[in-house]
């Protein structure tokens, strides 16, 4: 008998070790681009879902959802009410200029200068949700040094990041719109995020995110400011992380985008 209890003991952890999340996430951009974006993701294991309620006029639908079994590398797009999916790898997200400026070819030449990363603990942060938390700074900055047939510019970009981590919650869980280790396809700079992340271990529940661009005496500047609430953990059942039987797979917008600029650097 005493073994058998120790045997549903050991069951009941491993099955709460195993088991899943799900959180309401919220992102919202002020600034010289402003735009939002919410939803609820659910997690578990190396299974990702964000079920999309308001999205970003760009990528995400409204009322579409995206899904990954890789951890999140790959992303699935689906938008029920035209039946269609597509892919995009998580890289691509912010691979923008990098991927840009190679499309272009010989009539855009670019080079990172200047690069920094400074990374502080700010110590204890308030409770939230709570979780107690640990607050976190990053500031990156780098220059961006651009010929284009003929005309040279230099582009001055810095992002100062505030966190507030928990180590209650597992870092795995964390979607692709919270801060995280992606690339720009610019090797100084993907060092700088690289350090980035490693800077901000932990589960995020808040962060604040102040990018501030300069280019010929003109400043831009936009926040972020991303929040998680309703956090539950839970089984998430596999039919969750599933493309419904029949929808088409088109060409992300991402692809369009590159298509076209291929195109125009060829002619």
């Amino acid at each position: 008998m005493k073994r058998a209890w120790i045997a549903v003991a050991f069951a009941a952890l491993a099955h709460g070790a195993m088991a899943g999340v799900t959180y309401k996430i919220d992102s919202t951009t002020t600034g010289t681009q402003e735009r939002s974006m919410s939803g609820v993701v659910e997690v578990e294991g190396s299974k990702f879902r964000l079920n999309v309620d308001k999205g970003d006029g760009m990528v995400f639908p409204d009322s579409s959802f995206v899904i990954s079994t890789n951890g999140g590398r790959t992303l699935a797009v689906v938008d029920p009410s035209a039946k269609t999916y597509y892919e995009l790898q998580l890289d691509q997200l912010a691979n923008g200029i990098g991927a840009m400026m190679q499309q272009m070819g010989d009539k855009v030449k670019f080079a990172t200068a200047n690069p920094k990363v400074d990374v502080r603990d700010l110590g204890p942060g308030e409770k939230i949700e709570g979780y107690a938390t640990k607050k976190k700074s990053v500031d990156t900055s780098y220059d961006m040094n651009i010929e284009a047939m003929g005309q040279k510019m230099t582009i001055t970009m810095s992002m100062a990041t505030e966190s507030w981590v928990t180590d209650q919650l597992s870092a795995e869980w964390a979607s692709f719109l919270q801060t995280g280790e992606l690339r720009t396809g610019m090797p100084d700079i993907d060092k700088l995020i690289a350090a980035q992340a490693k800077g901000t271990t932990g589960f995020p529940l808040k962060q604040i995110a102040k990018v501030h661009v300069q280019q010929n005496g003109m400043d831009m500047n936009m926040t972020t400011t991303t929040n998680v609430t309703s956090i539950v953990k839970k089984t998430i059942a596999d039919s969750e992380f599933v493309i419904p039987a029949g929808f088409t797979k088109v060409d992300s917008p991402i692809e369009k985008m590159m298509k076209m600029m291929s195109g125009a650097a060829h002619r």
